[in-house]
């Protein structure tokens, strides 16, 4: 049985992935999304998910995009095609890279206190800013010229090997270890893959500052939960949200 290609299939003629990323369901309640709702991993469209996915189209012959110059890297991609949306995304990150090595000094090429503003469009789909996050994670190792900014050991590179004395057993032994990049703002409270929002740490100072944000999160769940007791105890319609984790 022959299989109509769909327009939104990565492969339009047979199972492939989906690049409409929606996180809605059909009324089954199968999930259509290009990532899984557990986080297990993308989810791929068959015949099944096909047939009960209300955003399909089918088409007997799938016309090919056109090929359109491009102003960024000044060559050519399909209308629409992922390889165009991510030179757009990278380009403007690009930018904001050059701006901010105009108007701050080496060594501290990040803003202080971070910041929320997106380096790219808002609609960028959720594939394209791992995209670029991988791009931007080297940039900004390069940027900060493999330098922990906060102790300032240099690793001459993206990383080193370190003597571990717990290492094999306790009787001690080299391992590699790994410069980070670090959101200054966390993403958890708005912060954003800004290059002023990144900088880079050795995992010792890294931890540091992860430490800070889970106790940080917990207290302040903590300080919602009674508040939240209290509005209870004073009003007996208070209804509790079972999704408030925060």
């Amino acid at each position: 049985m022959r299989v109509l290609p769909c327009r939104h299939r990565l492969v339009p003629e047979r199972e492939s992935y989906c690049w409409r990323e929606t996180t809605r369901a059909a009324e089954d309640g199968m999930a259509l999304m290009f990532q899984a709702r557990d986080g297990s991993g993308p989810v791929r469209c068959d015949r099944s998910l096909a047939a009960a996915c209300p955003f399909r189209e089918w088409s007997e012959r799938l016309e090919k995009a056109r090929m359109v110059p491009c102003p960024y890297c000044h060559r050519r991609h399909r209308e629409g095609s992922n390889s165009q949306m991510l030179c757009e995304a990278w380009s403007s990150v690009k930018i904001e890279l050059a701006r901010m090595r105009r108007e701050t000094p080496e060594g501290h090429r990040y803003y202080e206190e971070g910041t929320s503003r997106s380096p790219y469009d808002e609609h960028t789909t959720a594939l394209i800013r791992r995209l670029v996050w991988q791009r931007l994670k080297s940039a900004v190792l390069r940027r900060d010229r493999y330098r922990c900014q906060d102790c300032g050991v240099s690793f001459n590179g993206r990383r080193r090997k370190v003597y571990d004395p717990r290492a094999r057993g306790g009787r001690g032994g080299y391992r590699w270890e790994s410069l980070e990049v670090h959101h200054i703002m966390p993403r958890a409270l708005g912060g954003s893959d800004h290059p002023g929002n990144l900088k880079t740490l050795c995992p010792a100072c890294h931890q540091v500052y992860t430490h800070e944000l889970t106790v940080g999160l917990v207290e302040k769940r903590r300080e919602r939960r009674a508040l939240m007791y209290e509005l209870r105890d004073q009003d007996e319609d208070f209804v509790e949200d079972p999704w408030d984790t925060v």
